[in-house]
């Protein structure tokens, strides 16, 4: 009886969020708690940590340090029900995280991190560089381990099967992926896509979903807020053979013996049964820690600069940086969840020519439409600058972005994304080498 009342029923849901909240329970029977009780010290007591894993006083979870053959594992202090008590079969599941991956300064980094479904919280037998902290060579790929992972992999490692140094892996009881894919972001469609570095440093959220009645596999990243519409990896599989009754949920991170990177965990949110994890506003979570700057001995700085020098150069500086700003794009709450892919104003100018009147396609009363190439894919597109006096105001546009950014019809332009630059509004469109209806009527 005590065993069960540690186990969540299957209605239940918790989020865990690393930045500063206070264990509640609101109306709708979500559990939120977090690693920080108000501005008092980090709240460890809902996590259980082992290894290299530590939480600092900001709530941002390390899971391991820039220390060779670490191992770090995190993981939610209560087992968690996955099964349907009735049928047997694994219910839904949904989680979001934002993760960052710091490399030490000059060094190959590695070797990643996973989240984690596994029987226990304890994987003291778990070593260091490509097992991830999960396994080792005499547990991999045994089928009694019970283990679902999702890894995020920065070392290639041939005798794993890794297809690069660079991929997101699907793994049962084991290293070796079921299906892997190198890491992409989606902008806006899924033929306009990029490559995402997992070892950037930059703070990068993960969605993995579980759909019960399909038995689909869904696992999207995205270097924002917002959840992408594009999926980076699928994969069909009944959890209910890999899976127990009652699951620890959490993450576990590696680094190998010549490569060494710090993991952190930034925000964290799951759903067992019940509609989809919270996205996670990535500007709410705690801030990385500073890169120190590198101590480059033998470098003598011997320049004497007087003190008018000195002056005149901060004035430039402060006036070079002040005019950056004003034209700097400004990001707003509102504009994360209007639907289609946000460009910055700097890559239309670039693709536009600088809006020269030779790209201009047509004008109207909204303003001018310019022909332009993005530069990074090549992709032909038509850019719908709305001029200053036309009287489509903000609301207007937004309602533009949002409305036609989900149509999808073969005879209607498609909508790629817009861009905002204090009042300059701009839509992207699909080039239509063509022309329009109206020419031929």
């Amino acid at each position: 009886m005590a065993a069960q009342l540690l186990i969540f029923p299957f209605w239940a849901v918790f989020l865990l969020l690393l930045h500063q909240v206070k264990p509640d329970l609101d109306k709708g029977g979500e559990l939120l708690d977090g690693f920080t009780d108000g501005f008092a010290a980090p709240k460890r007591n809902n996590m259980s940590l082992s290894g290299f894993a530590a939480i600092d006083n900001s709530g941002l979870l390390c899971l391991t340090n820039q220390t060779s053959q670490a191992v770090g594992h995190a993981f939610y202090k209560n087992p968690i029900q996955f099964k349907n008590l009735s049928s047997g079969k694994v219910m839904s599941f949904s989680t979001s995280f934002a993760f960052a991956i710091i490399d030490e300064h000059g060094k190959q980094g590695g070797d990643g991190l996973a989240f984690t479904i596994s029987p226990t919280s304890d994987l003291s037998w778990g070593v260091a560089g490509p097992y991830l902290g999960l396994f080792n060579a005499t547990n991999n790929r045994n089928i009694s381990n019970h283990v679902f992972a999702v890894e995020f992999d920065t070392v290639m490692d041939s005798q794993f099967g890794d297809i690069d140094d660079n991929h997101v892996g699907i793994d049962f009881n084991g290293v070796v992926s079921n299906k892997s894919i190198g890491v992409v972001q989606f902008m806006g469609s899924n033929t306009n896509k990029a490559v995402l570095n997992l070892q950037s440093g930059k703070v990068i959220q993960a969605w993995i979903q579980y759909d019960a009645s399909t038995n689909l596999l869904e696992i999207k990243v995205s270097t924002q807020s917002a959840q992408p519409r594009s999926v980076l990896l699928n994969y069909t599989v009944d959890l209910s053979t890999i899976l127990l009754d009652s699951m620890y949920v959490g993450f576990s991170a590696s680094t190998g013996s010549s490569t060494a990177s710090s993991h952190y965990i930034l925000g964290w949110s799951f759903v067992v049964n019940n509609g989809e994890s919270k996205n996670l506003y990535l500007d709410k979570l705690p801030n990385l820690p500073s890169v120190p700057k590198q101590n480059h001995t033998g470098i003598i700085v011997g320049v004497s600069v007087s003190s008018a020098l000195v002056v005149i150069l901060v004035i430039g500086l402060a006036f070079y940086y002040f005019q950056k700003i004003q034209k700097a794009d400004v990001v707003e709450a509102w504009e994360l969840d209007i639907g289609p892919h946000r460009y910055s104003y700097k890559e239309l100018e670039k693709a536009t020519n600088g809006f020269g009147d030779k790209e201009i396609l047509g004008f109207g009363g909204f303003g001018r439409v310019y022909k332009g190439t993005l530069p990074n894919s090549g992709t032909q597109i038509a850019v719908k600058r709305v001029s200053h006096d036309s009287k489509q105001g903000l609301q207007e546009f937004v309602s533009e972005v949002a409305s036609i950014g989900r149509l999808r019809h073969r005879n209607l332009v498609q909508l790629l994304g817009w861009c905002r630059r204090q009042a300059d509004l701009l839509l992207v469109y699909e080039f239509m080498p063509n022309g329009s209806l109206d020419k031929y009527l």
